[in-house]
């Protein structure tokens, strides 16, 4: 990326920082409200053919992005993690919105990224529905504690009782009807590749239709290994010198509903799914952990549906 010029662009809710390398080794840098028209100073301010490298920060990254992408000019957008890690090499002690644009420039400049393009609207769709249901989710979780520890109270208040099963039954409700818009997002535009998920044994609907919009329709990877590693699926080793050897566990820096949905599945699996049966089997007789085998037949299940969604057919047993 040394003859690219490289925009690092540093997001907030209202305004974004960016910085860009000019003359003589100085680097000058702009703040720009975050609206139409900030993002027309900053392409117009800008040198022309410069990529644009942002972090990936919550929803507030995507209309800059989206804008970039339509005026034609290359957008990367880069996992918070990276740049943070990437900070932590340089030793950096300072963190201000103008040092992490400085920041983003910087590592830009290394061109260890891919370009950024964005998501179908039926992906996007999807993701909005999977994040609403997920705070549903973990709504209805709270409640539930909080009910049962109301319910543990000797003078236990019928009002506070009564609205706590009112809004569980709202929240039934919507879940309910958020799953339901979902699916009916999936079999309008990716009813193949649904149908060849759930022939996976032990793979259900909620399942096939979170990896659809976790993967872009099984577009968004390649290789195998990319997608287990965005899952957090992958084994994080710890071991250094003769001293230290850590257990091995799954990194858990990816999706945690993915892992979660996936781990259920490998209950059913383990009994249903002949290749999923075989591992449990020989990792049992291994006297691996019963959490650990579940972990492995979710690695399992999760390459098996890469395998249908890239050979674009029906599971079989005769692969395994």
């Amino acid at each position: 990326m040394n003859n690219v010029s490289v925009v690092g662009i540093d997001i907030s809710k209202q305004y974004f920082d960016v910085a860009w390398a000019v003359e003589n080794g100085q680097c000058e840098q702009r703040c720009f409200r975050q609206d139409v028209e900030g993002f027309a100073e900053l392409v117009r301010l800008t040198p022309e053919g410069s990529v644009y490298v942002m972090e990936a920060t919550g929803v507030y990254y995507l209309r800059l992005a989206h804008y970039l992408h339509a005026t034609g000019v290359r957008v990367a957008v880069i996992n918070p993690l990276v740049i943070r890690r990437y900070g932590q090499m340089k030793l950096l002690r300072a963190k201000t919105d103008r040092v992490d644009a400085q920041l983003i420039a910087s590592y830009g400049q290394t061109g260890s990224f891919a370009l950024w393009q964005p998501a179908e609207n039926a992906i996007s769709q999807l993701q909005q529905l999977q994040s609403w249901l997920e705070g549903l989710l973990q709504e209805q979780t709270r409640l539930k504690n909080q009910q049962e520890a109301w319910r543990q109270r000797p003078e236990a208040s019928a009002f506070v009782g009564a609205a706590q099963a009112q809004r569980l039954e709202q929240l039934q409700d919507q879940i309910h009807a958020c799953e339901q818009e979902m699916q009916q997002w999936v079999q309008r535009h990716y009813a193949g590749v649904y149908q060849r998920l759930i022939s996976i044994p032990g793979v259900g609907p909620k399942t096939a239709i979170q990896l659809i919009a976790v993967t872009d329709g099984f577009r968004r990877f390649d290789r195998v290994e990319a997608l287990v590693s965005y899952v957090g699926l992958c084994p994080r080793v710890y071991t250094s010198g003769s001293s230290v050897r850590g257990s091995r566990h799954i990194t858990k820096l990816g999706m945690g509903r993915m892992r979660q949905l996936l781990y259920l599945c490998s209950w059913t699996a383990q009994r249903c799914n002949q290749a999923c049966a075989r591992l449990h089997a020989r990792l049992k007789a291994k006297g691996k952990p019963e959490r650990v085998i579940k972990i492995a037949i979710a690695h399992k299940l999760l390459r098996q549906a890469f395998a249908v969604a890239m050979k674009n057919e029906m599971y079989s047993e005769a692969w395994t």
